[in-house]
């Protein structure tokens, strides 16, 4: 018995995209229609496909689950089971199912399936899109040539696409899609996808009801931290006014915790709304309820017993009487994730070990305007490190990430040994700090605590390329800087990629060149000498050259050796922050008709020597990641010392010629230096920076030498080369050019004994993935030299402003572009040094 085709659609849909085809001896219905003689149970003996040319019967068949020789009914669940089963694959645009024929008990099912379109070529065109911005967006969006055309791909990218634009303001952003078939493979479907960004909309008004405790200007600046209304100035280029939804909801929570945190403990958001005006910008409105000021009360502790009430009472720093700060007393308490500084009292018992205490602040009860709170602690027992693993160290041998680590198994369990943890590994500038991680698994049946270290290695090895430019001179370095070398490995040629590494040593060797200068050195440094406690071993022998001619033609030669050896030992105490450096240093400068200003005397000939002790404390918090630091600080103070030679003798130096009297230099010299950094407005971090520095001699008659003394300005490249000179970067003017004193002093005497620099420099960064930093920053600056106390004048600076970019790459270093204004004259102009142009690689300013 045969049927012309009629349908069986009990579950049948369609998705459109670029027109469908319509099997032409098919009778198509919108409904689940059949005829009432084909209803039944029948066995399946076959299908026919129509549509699709990929897929043979037999696959079809199995996608759907059915088989040959079952039952199924018409209408049934196992044929709409089948026809979910085809679109589940997302491979078709069109799936149906029609009767072919009955014959007897057994039924033949004909599948209309419609194969999905894929993707050939696929461009981005709008205002600002460029060819970089739209390999980006399609890589974003996963738009790879022969990805699927479905719904869902459509409905993502139109949702996706706008909203990293309104994100950025542009709230009412757009996409359209324009198809049309590639021109070699008809099978696919190019795109042009056009991105309407339309105008910035921002917020108009920020009006708030209900308030007559905090003025809307106060509401507005500490509660709303996100959304804000349109402003003028250097606010509204930090914060420009835009609307994101869930900003604004975050801001709304922002509003009651400031609330909150003057005593208003019962503040609440009675209604708000959101619309756009004539001009199409957003009014906002907030109607609030702002209840009653509430005071502190009594506060009593239970449960403790490792900790006194009193020392918990201190720590707290909470007293009755004080304004109820609902969000700083939970903070205190170690709610609401505590202390960035793990001073809170949860903190507290975390980092002895009582990994499983609680601690919870109640309020007990309210008497008038007075909460009374206690805060209720279980202290538990104390949980020690269990199993400490790592992984992801490819080329970092395992003992030097064991030694970095203080999660030690068995020692007690701290917070701030995770933190110190991730501190140390992303200091070793062998991993990515960003991509550091960790795994911890608590175990309170047996107070223990397991943790497992994420690491990804990253380029450790430099073919360093430095550089610098200024004073119209350019000088530059080839040198190759291996971070993560292994000494004991060397001889071991199966283990050089290129040469040995992974034992966290540092090896450079270096060759600089200017035109009138050349420079070899090489440096070795072991950072843990005794395996037990970080010290850090330094070794450096260095050859400088310097050769002119003077307006006869004869040579000028000055040729400087040094050579020094140093320890540098992470202490105890005040804490572990803090590091010891103390070293010797031996230098020779050597000069043949190169003229040296001594007082009023100029040598061109002789020799002399430099023996040096080296003392420096310092103290390095600033972290996480050692390219881009966004807290913490790095302080230091150092001392270069001579011995006192004319202490031991009887020498009269009145006589002496200059040359004499510096055979062997004796000086001291001090120096301080603190940079600090702070994150100022979400990634934007400012860092203050300010050094000091001054020299002098030991005996009057002798003074400071006219070695080793300090020049102001440029990139600071040449420091320490042509005469022992320290030259201190300014950008805005060019190297050694500015000085406090006046002409004759500075021809006299050659650079300053004393000078100061002071920088402010706000940083923003691009982008901090494993492949490249980038950090733009803008900075103001100030800086200057003297020659004497009397002259000495710290407000008399020498000023810059100006903007630059940073570029780290692992195989080339920090790479560096600046462009910045000196206020001021220089030593021997009469006009503002002006704007300057300074390119550095592998320099820190």
């Amino acid at each position: 018995m045969k049927f012309r085709l009629l349908p069986i659609i009990m579950f049948a849909a369609s998705a459109h995209f670029y027109g469908q085809v319509t099997p032409q001896d098919s009778t198509k219905v919108n409904n689940p229609v059949y005829a009432e003689n084909q209803t039944g149970t029948y066995t399946l003996k076959d299908i026919v496909v129509d549509g699709v040319k990929k897929y043979t019967p037999a696959q079809i068949l199995r996608f759907t689950g059915l088989a040959k020789g079952e039952n199924v009914d018409i209408p049934g669940q196992k044929i709409s089971n089948a026809i979910k089963k085809l679109w589940d694959t997302q491979s078709f645009s069109e799936v149906e199912v029609y009767v072919q024929s009955i014959e007897g008990e057994t039924v033949v099912l004909r599948f209309y399936l419609q194969d999905l379109k894929e993707l050939g070529e696929v461009k981005f065109e709008g205002k600002g899109i460029s060819k970089s911005k739209n390999e980006k967006l399609a890589k974003d969006n996963n738009l790879k040539p022969g990805t699927k055309i479905t719904q869902n791909l459509i409905s993502s990218l139109k949702t996706n696409v706008p909203k990293d634009y309104v994100k950025k303001g542009f709230a009412d952003a757009k996409i359209t899609i324009e198809d049309k078939v590639n021109a070699n493979d008809p099978s696919l479907v190019d795109w042009t996808i056009n991105v309407d960004k339309g105008k910035k909309v921002k917020i108009n008004h920020i009006e708030f009801e209900g308030n007559t405790k905090i003025t809307d200007t106060k509401l507005r600046k500490k509660g709303f931290k996100e959304t804000k209304q349109k402003r003028f100035g250097i606010g509204g280029i930090l914060k420009p006014s835009k609307f994101i939804e869930e900003k604004y909801q975050e801001d709304k929570q922002n509003l009651i915790s400031y609330y909150n945190s003057l005593g208003y403990r019962d503040a609440t958001i009675v209604s708000d709304s959101v619309w756009r005006n004539k001009k199409n910008d957003y009014e906002i409105n907030v109607k609030l309820n702002e209840g009653k000021q509430y005071y502190i009360g009594d506060i009593t502790f239970t449960g403790n017993t490792v900790y006194s009430t009193e020392y918990l009472q201190r720590l707290l720093g909470y007293k009755k009487g004080d304004i109820y700060d609902a969000v700083g007393f939970n903070k205190k308490v170690g709610e609401d994730g505590g202390k960035e500084d793990d001073s809170d009292i949860k903190s507290v018992y975390m980092n002895n070990g009582y990994l499983f205490s609680n601690v919870t602040p109640v309020e007990k009860s309210v008497s008038g305007d007075s909460i009374n709170l206690e805060i209720r602690i279980s202290e538990g027992e104390k949980a020690t490190w269990n199993r400490v693993t790592w992984e992801g160290n490819t080329t970092t041998h395992d003992h030097v990430i064991l030694r970095a680590l203080r999660t030690k198994p068995g020692s007690l369990f701290a917070k701030s040994d995770i933190k110190r943890t991730y501190f140390d590994l992303a200091g070793m500038s062998f991993f990515d700090p960003q991509q550091i991680g960790q795994d911890i698994q608590p175990n309170q049946q047996d107070n223990t605590v397991d943790i497992n270290w994420k690491l990804v290695e990253k380029g450790s090895s430099q073919v360093q390329l430095q550089a610098g430019y200024g004073g119209n001179s350019f000088i530059g370095t080839l040198g190759l800087t291996f971070n993560n070398f292994s000494l004991k490995n060397f001889l071991k040629f199966k283990d050089f990629k290129p040469v040995p590494q992974g034992d966290g040593q540092t090896l450079s060797i270096q060759a600089q060149a200017g035109q009138y200068f050349q420079n070899y050195g090489i440096s070795f440094v072991e950072p843990w000498l005794f395996g037990t406690r970080q010290t850090s071993l330094s070794v450096s022998l260095n050859n400088s050259r310097v050769k002119y001619s003077d307006v006869s033609g004869n040579a000028q030669k000055l040729n400087i050796f040094s050579a020094s050896v140093g320890l540098n030992r992470l202490l105890k105490w005040p804490d572990d922050y803090f590091s010891l450096y103390t070293g010797i240093q031996f230098q020779k400068y050597n000069f043949k008709n190169y003229p040296f200003e001594f007082g009023d005397t100029t040598e061109y000939y002789g020799n002399a020597n430099n023996f040096s002790l080296n003392i420096g404390l310092s103290r390095n918090s600033a972290g996480i990641d050692p390219i881009f630091p966004t807290v913490g600080s790095n302080i230091e103070i150092s001392a270069k010392l001579t011995p006192p030679y004319s202490l031991f003798s009887n020498k009269d130096y009145s006589t002496m010629s200059p040359t004499e009297k510096y055979k062997w230099m004796e000086f001291y010299k001090i120096k301080f230096k603190a940079d600090v950094y702070n994150e100022i407005v979400g990634k934007l971090v400012l860092r203050s920076s300010a050094e000091m520095g001054f020299m002098d001699g030991y005996n009057r008659e002798l003074g400071a030498p006219p070695f080793e003394r300090f020049y102001v300005g440029g990139t600071g490249l040449f420091g320490g080369r042509y005469d022992g000179r320290e030259l201190i970067p300014l950008r805005g003017y060019e190297n050694a050019s500015t000085y406090g004193g006046t002409i004759d002093d500075i021809t006299q005497k050659g650079g300053g004994t004393i000078y100061n620099r002071f920088t402010l420099e706000l940083r923003y960064p691009i982008s901090l993935n494993q492949t490249a930093k980038i950090y733009a920053l803008t900075f103001a600056e100030g800086g200057n030299v003297w020659n004497s106390w009397g002259n000495y004048n710290p407000f008399q600076l020498k000023r810059s402003v100006g903007v630059g970019v940073r570029v780290y790459m692992g195989a080339f270093g920090l790479i560096g572009f600046d462009f910045a204004y000196g206020f001021d004259k220089t030593v021997i102009g009469t006009d503002p040094s002006g704007w300057k142009t300074h390119f550095l690689m592998n320099q820190s300013l």
